[in-house]
């Protein structure tokens, strides 16, 4: 047996080229199967889309899924086989694909009463000038009654449907071979020979020739590709398959290929070795053309792949198949030689590390069946300990990436814990897995164990998984260990860890702040302690802000009753807001909120206008002048500072700023220091910098216009712009 019939052909100037179309269409699942048809130069292949991605263990079967060593990963939301065909234009010179449409059923589809869903195996034929896929349906019946239907294709979609009964009753024809030359003609039987007509006024067939000679064959011959016509020969592609079952009583496969030769009274005059495409165990094909001097066959490889095989017609003819006649010389194409990466597949096919870069390239353009069924190969053929678990990780990651096969993807990173139960990628995989599906308790295990096993010969950087521990623990009630976390990898790792991280790290620092919301009220009792007594303030009972910001205006404008603000992020209108005390006590103003429910919530309780938009995108030319005071507090810091610098401070002044620049939480620690020069260079006097509702979390500096405040304020309430400084006492002089 001829394990590796493409080589042969390789070696004896053929090519290979791989068939793909956008995953985008098909979320990566199974592309096989493919027919082709030739006419006048223009090829077309007919692509057969699965919404299946087959698992298959070969060799020593030492990774098998749940369900077996072959099974059929459908989603685990529906149980059906789907099958949806596409129509493919090959550009002729290269046999590259060139266009693809999904061929549109919709005309002719009804509801599906079987799980075996389209048609499958479609072999492309033109007959009477029209264009058929002739393949089998099953979901018709409620017992899954297979009969060959005859779909007529015009533009790329289906006008007519024409389902064929059978010369005897059954219960599942297909693979029936469509003659080329002889329209509505098919090879049923190979060995012996039964030929039938199909009429489809009646929607029926008959036997119109039989030839009893029988071949000698291990297996009985099933039906493959069109029979196509050269000289005085018809020839044809045939498959056997051996079926089997472990000791487990699970199912297993393995299909062979031979080509059929007959004379034009159909008779057998050659059958070739068996043989596989690439030494693999599942492979079909269902088409074969000649064009430019060659033949061309387009298979399936493990029901994921597609591939377009040349074959010198030459050399097919009188070599391979050692049909000496007197057949046309053809002019042979040298067709665009096979990608390197392919070409070292075919000819070493069972090498560990070039099934594992055949893989991977094929998940780089999201082709992830086609990529499973080569990390599954590493693994089951392979002795590189690292290849095979990195294999066994990437399938679960197959099907992750395809979705909807949650328990065949927790199997995969299982087999590779059990293979090397003291490695942690596979920990921090699954860990990545239940995060999807919001199952914390579990991505948070999962996340511990794999911070448990990670050594220096690790393939994650350590702060991988401490960011993925910091992630879970907050969603499972561990929210002090979770900000240690992120302030863990802001403070010792921010030199070394990726942007990506560095943004992920900043943007949960900024989110969760340095604890629950600690608020500092001001309350009447606390009047007496007033850093600075302003007018008024004997009758304040209570503030709003969360540490003191609308009473630090109050002090700074010395009670002024009839001031102006722009508040740009409110957020709650009375909970931590710095404008509602100024309101209450006969301030105007204008708020900017970019969460919709706190402009509602503000709308209607609160008196002043407020806009629901994005600060960053807001016009303010129409500053001029002056206003009393201007807050800018949204996230990030580098979102604020980007507002901060829109604001037309040519035309505009403002008389106290607080400004919040996070500094605490600031990953790059430049925000704050880019703020402070860019006010200071307008004018503006830093009076508290560092502000903080604790002891350590500095996050916001207060600034005020010179022009507009009394110098003797500004001399009681200008403090160290570098220490840290506790709202609290600060402005209760404490």
């Amino acid at each position: 047996m001829n394990q590796n019939f493409t080589k042969q052909v390789i070696e004896n100037g053929g090519s290979l080229h791989p068939i793909i179309i956008p995953s985008i269409l098909t979320g990566g699942t199974g592309l096989t199967n493919p027919s082709i048809f030739v006419k006048d130069g223009n090829v077309q292949l007919n692509l057969r889309h699965v919404q299946y991605t087959l698992w298959h263990n070969e060799n020593e079967q030492k990774f098998p899924n749940h369900w077996g060593p072959l099974c059929y990963l459908n989603p685990e939301d529906d149980l059906t086989l789907t099958t949806n065909n596409y129509l493919l234009q090959l550009e002729s010179n290269t046999l590259e694909v060139e266009s693809y449409t999904k061929i549109d059923t919709s005309k002719l589809d009804v509801t599906p009463i079987w799980e075996f869903v389209g048609l499958e195996d479609g072999r492309l034929v033109e007959w009477d000038g029209k264009t058929w896929l002739c393949g089998v349906r099953r979901d018709t019946t409620t017992n899954g009654e297979g009969r060959m239907e005859l779909s007529e294709i015009k533009d790329g979609k289906e006008i007519a449907r024409y389902r064929i009964e059978p010369p005897t009753p059954s219960y599942c024809e297909k693979n029936w071979m469509p003659i080329l030359d002889m329209p509505f003609h098919f090879v049923k039987w190979t060995n012996p020979t039964e030929i039938v007509k199909v009429d489809i006024n009646t929607l029926t067939s008959e036997v119109v020739a039989f030839n009893d000679s029988v071949q000698k064959l291990p297996r009985d011959i099933r039906g493959g590709s069109q029979v196509i016509t050269y000289g005085d020969y018809r020839i044809a592609l045939t498959h056997e398959v051996d079926l089997w079952k472990n000791e487990q009583n699970q199912k297993d496969t393995h299909y062979y290929h031979r080509f059929i030769v007959w004379d034009k009274d159909w008779n057998i005059i050659n059958t070739s070795e068996e043989f596989n495409f690439l030494h693999t165990h599942v492979e079909f094909s269902c088409g074969m053309a000649i064009h430019d001097g060659n033949i061309l066959i387009p298979f399936g490889f493990q029901d994921n792949t597609a591939y377009l095989l040349t074959i010198p017609l030459k050399w097919f003819m009188q070599e391979f198949l050692g049909i000496e006649e007197k057949i046309q010389k053809p002019n042979y194409v040298n067709f665009k030689p096979t990608i390197k990466l392919l070409q070292d597949f075919v000819n070493n096919p069972l090498d560990e590390k070039i099934n594992f870069d055949l893989a991977e390239w094929y998940f780089n353009k999201g082709q992830t069946a086609s990529a499973l069924s080569l990390y599954l190969r590493t693994a089951e053929y392979g002795s590189d300990t690292n290849l095979i678990y990195l294999s066994l990780i990437q399938v679960g990651n197959c099907l992750r990436q395809q979705g909807r096969r949650n328990s065949s993807a927790v199997t995969s990173f299982m087999n590779a814990i059990s293979f090397q139960p003291k490695r942690p990628e596979a920990y921090l995989a699954l860990s990545y897995h239940y995060e999807s599906f919001k199952e914390w308790i579990q991505s948070y295990t999962f996340a511990q164990l794999a911070h448990e096993y990670k050594d220096s010969s690790t393939l994650h950087p350590e702060y991988i998984y401490k960011f993925q521990i910091a992630v879970t623990s907050w969603w499972v009630g561990k929210s002090h260990q979770s900000r240690e976390g992120f302030f863990e990898l802001a403070y010792n790792y921010a030199d070394i860890m990726s942007q990506e991280y560095v943004n992920l790290v900043q943007t949960n620092i900024t989110s969760l702040g340095s604890g629950p919301d600690p608020f500092l009220p001001y309350t009447a009792l606390d009047f007496p302690k007033l850093k600075y007594q302003f007018k008024g303030s004997k009758d304040i009972k209570k503030n709003y802000s969360q540490t003191f910001q609308d009473m630090f205006v109050l002090s700074m404008l010395d009670g002024k009753t009839d001031g102006t603000y722009l508040e740009i992020g409110a957020s709650d209108p009375f909970k931590g807001n710095n404008t509602a005390l100024l309101e209450e006590l006969g301030w105007t103003g204008r708020s900017l909120e970019i969460l919709p429910h706190e402009v509602e919530k503000f709308k209607t309780s609160r008196k002043n206008e407020i806009i629901l938009c994005d600060a960053t995108k807001f016009d303010y030319s129409y500053l001029e002048g002056y206003v009393d005071y201007l807050q800018v507090d949204c996230e990030p810091p580098s979102i604020t500072l980007e507002i901060l610098k829109m604001l037309p401070f040519d035309k505009c002044d403002f008389g106290v700023i607080t400004f919040e620049h996070d500094y605490y939480a600031d990953i790059t620690k430049s925000y704050r220091q880019l703020s402070r020069e860019f006010l200071t260079d307008k004018g503006y006097i830093l009076v508290a910098g560092n502000i903080a509702p604790d002891n350590t979390s500095a996050y916001e500096d207060w600034w005020i216009h010179p022009k507009y405040i009394n110098p003797d304020i500004l001399e009681k309430m200008k403090s160290d712009p570098n220490t840290i400084k506790n709202a609290k006492f600060y402005m209760l002089n404490k």
